[in-house]
């Protein structure tokens, strides 16, 4: 019995140390593993970061920023003036406001003024007559003592024609004249009436129109292009374009127009219009006067003077239109 004691004893104690020598093995592995652990990139933080600045950048598309452009603006049309001039010569001329007319309104008859001083004196006149003329669509000097208007009037508002021979002391109607005058009706600006009849005008809107005889004269355009006729405006040219055109005139068989903005011109300028389309117009001088105001510039020539009426002022030349 003793002898087995021992045996049991001796076994006991091997077990011991070899339990004690796997724990010690574990506890050197387990070390092993945590210094592992603490030597290695952490794979949270450094995994989920951007990727780093110096990776070679891909190139990126940009769109081009377009260069801002002018946007083009379209000229204003001209308007038909609100004040008609007719010159006798360079110290006589006759001029008016335009009126309107309203069908079955009474309206006070049109005032017509005349100078024989260059411009700075004026008596005004009433233009009273039977035909009760209520506005003016044309105004022509003959001399100091003779002009003839026509206008609208009546209850129907009818294209009339009254003269006075007398410097503007009695108008009188003469129906049977009207027949024979060229004019355009500020109610029918699509129309030009001439000793021929009535007839088609080149463009929508006639503003300004400008007499050499029974068959030939010229019609300013809203869009500032002029045109002419030989035949009593049953035919018309091309026309051409006069940029800042807003009135027209004609003496001794040719035209004249009146033009603003013109960068050489601290005024009016006064042009000849083109004979040929796209070509530009021939400057002859610059009158010193000018206006803002819409239909505010009047322009009318004779052989002997051309004037030209803006705003309040009045700017005579005795050259042509060269100097004034």
């Amino acid at each position: 019995m003793p002898d087995a004691r021992r045996k049991r004893g001796s076994r006991a104690r091997a077990r011991r140390r070899l339990a004690i020598i796997g724990i010690g093995a574990f506890v050197l592995v387990d070390l092993g593993l945590v210094a592992l652990a603490l030597n290695r990139e952490p794979s949270g933080l450094a995994a989920d970061a951007e990727p780093a600045a110096t990776s070679t950048p891909r190139p990126v598309e940009t769109e081009s920023t377009p260069s801002p452009t002018a946007t083009p603006t379209t000229a204003a049309e001209a308007v038909t003036p609100t004040r008609l001039l007719s010159v006798v010569d360079a110290g006589t001329a006759w001029r008016a406001q335009a009126a309107s007319c309203t069908p079955g309104t009474v309206a006070s008859p049109p005032v017509v003024e005349q100078t024989t001083s260059g411009g700075a004196t004026w008596s005004a006149t009433s233009v009273e007559t039977g035909g009760s003329l209520a506005g003016l669509d044309r105004l022509q000097a003959t001399d100091a003592s003779s002009a003839f208007v026509v206008g609208p009037a009546g209850d129907d508002c009818a294209p009339a024609f009254a003269q006075t021979f007398s410097g503007g002391a009695e108008y009188r109607d003469y129906p049977e004249r009207l027949a024979a005058s060229w004019y355009v009706a500020r109610t029918a600006p699509g129309t030009v009436h001439s000793p021929s009849g009535d007839r088609a005008a080149p463009c929508p809107t006639v503003v300004d129109l400008a007499v050499v005889s029974d068959a030939e004269a010229g019609v300013l355009c809203s869009d500032r292009t002029f045109f002419r006729t030989g035949d009593g405006a049953t035919t018309w040219d091309a026309g051409t374009v006069v940029d800042g055109a807003v009135a027209v005139t004609a003496a001794s068989g040719s035209y004249l127009v009146a033009s603003t903005g013109a960068a050489d011109c601290d005024g009016t300028a006064v042009v000849t219009p083109p004979t040929a389309s796209g070509a530009a117009a021939t400057t002859v001088g610059c009158a010193p006067a000018s206006s803002e105001t819409p239909g505010a510039i009047a322009l009318s020539a004779s052989a002997a003077a051309v004037w030209l009426w803006a705003d309040d002022v009045v700017s005579v030349s005795t050259d042509g239109g060269v100097t004034w």
